[in-house]
């Protein structure tokens, strides 16, 4: 043993004690002795002058300390005439053992634990990090467990924390834990304490034979009847260690593999499997017969729905997110479009009532399904129900409401523009009113954002709790274009086409560009007025620059055209739907913008709507039309002239008839039928009549004042304060129903010990129940406890802990407590006889 060892030996004991014992048999290591220099100790030799070294340190004060070293090893306790104060202090012992137990701070009755484990005591950098572990009262068990945490490399010493990294050891291909476990002299405590608390059994016990036990327990076509227990727990921290997650799914898919899931999941139903989730089969199976049931509509929507919600607190969820929103977002369109009766209504203010009160909801889950069958990238997974649903939405929606659609505008001799919701009243109905009362108005025109696009941005901006946000609805003019649309969101007396160009005149002043719209609105309004484009002001910020700008205005129009400009183009029209969720969230942050400079009255409207269909259009969907007369202007939807007729396949409309002054006539395609132009996009179309191009939103949104917005309540149903058996069934209320004022909560509950161990699974769900009796809202859990619960912590206080996350953040913060009393019997621990 070097001098340095011993010095740094002696210096840790005299850290708390006044006088160390050194007895040293046969002299062994008398050099070493007389080299120890420590400050403030006194080193004295002990030979037959014990009654003068007691004087020595009865008399001495406070700060000297006395290292007393006998030649001749400890003498008997009949001759010990210092042992009052050995017992009093403590005794350095020189031997490998006693200088390992110093150097952690154990005492010398652990001096067997360190023999039977001494190559994990070789290192001092695994002593020192134990010695950071210990507690003053630690046991042989407890001190294992912590070696084994030293091994680990965890925080913390369970054997779920060990089995979670050796599992993920052996996933990485290597061996480095079971040979340290071995060569610690570990191995038999480790596989000991396996096999009681989870039931293993086996005689060459190995980490992945174990893993394969666990797992068979945990999935019901294999469990064969076994209690899962103490394992099922082990899966469901393991899932939850985000450090651990991508071993879990590796071993999960081998473990699938060797276990043959697929096979036994072909041979049990959905219902058997719906609460399963450790398998990334368990999901396909439950996917491929979803859509298959969809696709032959042979499943009942809440059915469908339920399963749905079922899967969304389970673990392989978000790998299949997309897939599992583009079913509920197609089984709600088919449902819809399966409910309508019919599209003939008395007038364009009925059937634009109406699409704004419901059936708008066909287009958003037709949208929503595309963009998540994209994104799903699964393709031939989906192909049957891609096919299902572009059928049913295209002929039974499309084509189908369309034609009768067409009858009501058949029968419009003029159109909207005297009615409030008419876009040509926009300014003289939404502005007027704010700037009249001399508050600042910003008001942002997104180009194509059609109804269903502003019905998500209002529920987004809902979720954000800073606004008030109200969404109501205006009838585009026609046709239903950027040009015209753009003029009659100005302040204006009268509107017409100029000839030449097709520019639209407001009040004989030219509505093309920022410009003209600026000296219009100068003009017109009657305040300090402004348009400017969503990207100059967005280039100002939230700082000085921004602030100056808008101190100088009481009216700013602002103009975005992300969707449009992409679904206007060929080459790019098949991702109108990505740019709409684009827009949608340039639109929050702009709102944010303007709130942040202190603005307070904001509208948010559009031009026009569109049509969109993903697949490529059939021949069928072109009119036949033989149009005559001087033509301004042509497109897909709609043409412009003078003098013009088309035939039987076409609405022709006057210019009074639509509002305009000038001598204009315009065509319309009947139903969503497209004309054919050369080189222009036939997917996304706009500039007819159809419900999707003259609907349009009108949200008005303002910073919160007396409104409160809240999450939904969510409380437990208690009926007592005591867990007797292992199983603790719950059952959670949403209070309320989830509407524009209540907006969903997301929580997770755990049960937890009074020292923050977890000793149950965690239960995670989103509650966003719209409609149902407080029954109806009722949704049930039975967390499994641990056997802590029955053994460390029995007779203790716990508490169910239930979560919400922090906004925009990963944490989470404790929304409410529910303390229960363990009085678990210890026959709960015998679920196997």
């Amino acid at each position: 043993m070097s001098e340095q060892s011993i010095n740094n030996a002696l210096k840790a004991l005299f850290k708390d004690n006044k006088v160390v014992f050194w007895c040293d048999d046969q002299s062994k290591l008398k050099e070493q002795y007389e080299e120890v220099e420590i400050e403030n100790v006194n080193k004295i030799i002990v030979q037959n002058n014990e009654f003068w070294v007691k004087n020595q340190i009865i008399k001495s004060n406070d700060n000297e300390k006395f290292l007393l070293y006998f030649l001749n090893g400890a003498p008997s306790l009949e001759d010990n005439w210092l042992l009052d104060l050995q017992l009093a202090h403590r005794v350095f012992n020189s031997d490998q053992e006693s200088m390992f137990l110093q150097e952690v701070g154990l005492g010398y009755h652990f001096k067997e634990l360190i023999r039977q484990h001494i190559t994990f005591f070789e290192s001092k950098e695994r002593r020192m990090k134990l010695k950071e572990l210990l507690t003053e009262d630690d046991n042989d068990t407890e001190i294992q467990y912590k070696m084994m945490a030293v091994l680990f490399g965890v925080d913390f010493p369970t054997l779920e924390a060990f089995i979670q990294t050796f599992a993920n050891d052996f996933n990485n291909g290597n061996d480095k834990y079971e040979k340290s476990l071995i060569r610690y002299n570990l191995k038999e405590r480790f596989w000991n304490d396996v096999s009681r608390k989870f039931n293993y059994q086996s005689e060459k016990p190995t980490i992945y034979d174990f893993l394969l036990d666990v797992f068979a327990r945990n999935f019901k076509p294999t469990s064969k009847n076994k209690s899962a227990n103490e394992s099922r727990l082990l899966i469901a921290f393991w899932k939850d260690a985000i450090s651990y997650q991508a071993s879990f799914q590796s071993i999960s898919n081998r473990v699938s593999q060797d276990l043959n899931v697929s096979q036994k999941l072909s041979e049990v139903s959905i219902n058997d499997i719906i609460d399963e989730d450790i398998f990334r089969d368990i999901d396909r199976k439950i996917i491929h017969e979803l859509i298959q049931s969809l696709t032959h509509e042979s499943i009942d929507l809440d059915k469908l729905l339920g399963i749905l919600k079922a899967r969304e607190n389970k673990y392989w969820y978000f790998e299949f997110k997309d897939i599992y929103l583009s079913l509920e977002h197609g089984a709600e369109m088919i449902e819809l479009i399966r409910n309508v009766k019919t599209l003939n209504f008395g007038s364009v203010e009925e059937g634009a009532l109406n699409y704004s009160k419901g059936l708008y909801e066909i287009d958003y889950h037709y949208r929503k399904f595309i963009y998540h069958y994209r994104q799903s990238n699964q393709s031939n997974l989906l192909s049957n129900l891609y096919e299902k649903v572009n059928k049913v939405y295209s002929n039974d929606w499309l084509l189908d409401g369309g034609d009768s659609w067409q009858k009501t505008i058949n029968e419009t001799k003029e159109w909207s523009v005297k009615s409030k919701h008419s876009q040509f009243n926009f300014f003289d109905v939404h502005v007027k009113p704010v700037i009249s009362k001399g508050q600042r108005l910003f008001v942002i025109i997104s180009d194509a954002l059609r109804y269903e696009n502003g019905y998500e941005l209002y529920k987004e901006l809902q979720i954000e709790k800073r606004y008030d946000a109200d969404l109501d609805y205006m009838i585009s003019g026609l046709p239903s274009y950027t040009q015209l649309g753009m003029a009659a969101l100005l302040p204006h007396k009268h509107l017409n086409i100029y000839p030449k160009d097709c520019t639209v005149l407001v009040d004989e002043m030219s509505s093309m560009g920022t410009a003209g719209r600026t000296k219009i609105l100068e003009t017109n309004s009657g305040v300090r007025s402004v348009a400017i484009g969503a990207e100059e002001f967005y280039s100002l910020k939230s700082g000085l620059a921004g602030r100056d700008f808008i101190k100088k205005y009481d009216l700013i129009y602002i103009y975005h055209n992300q969707i449009d400009d992409t679904g206007d183009k060929t080459t790019s029209e098949t991702k109108v739907f990505d740019a709409v969720k684009a827009e949608i969230k340039y639109l929050k942050d702009l709102v944010t913008l303007i709130v942040n400079l202190n603005g307070s009255k904001i509208l948010i409207t559009a031009d026009h709507g569109y049509i969109y269909q993903n697949d490529a259009i059939a021949e069928s969907d072109f009119a036949e039309s033989d149009v005559k007369g001087d033509v301004w202007k042509e497109n897909r939807r709609f043409v412009i002239g003078s003098g013009l007729t088309g035939g039987s396949a076409v609405k022709k409309f006057n210019g009074t008839e639509i509002g305009l002054t000038s001598d204009v006539d315009i065509l319309l395609p009947k139903g969503i039928n497209r004309l054919r132009i050369k080189g222009a996009g036939s997917r996304f179309v706009h500039g007819g009549a159809s419900l999707q191009e003259i609907v349009v939103p009108m949200l008005n949104v303002s910073k919160k004042d007396n409104k409160i917005i809240s999450n939904v309540d969510v409380d437990i149903i208690k009926s007592t304060d005591k867990i007797t058996t292992n199983i603790l069934a719950v059952t959670f209320i949403q209070k309320d129903l989830v509407s524009d004022i209540v907006l969903p909560r997301i929580i997770r509950a755990v049960i937890k010990a009074k020292d923050g161990t977890l000793i149950s699974d965690t239960f995670s769900f989103n509650f966003d129940i719209e409609e149902g009796t407080e029954r109806e809202r009722a949704i049930k859990h039975r967390f499994q406890l641990s056997a802590a619960a029955t053994g460390k912590y029995k007779g203790q206080r716990v508490a169910l802990v239930i979560e919400e996350p922090v906004p925009k953040s990963s944490k989470w913060k404790t929304y409410s407590e529910h303390n229960y009393t363990l009085n678990i019997s210890f026959m709960n621990d015998f679920n196997d006889f």
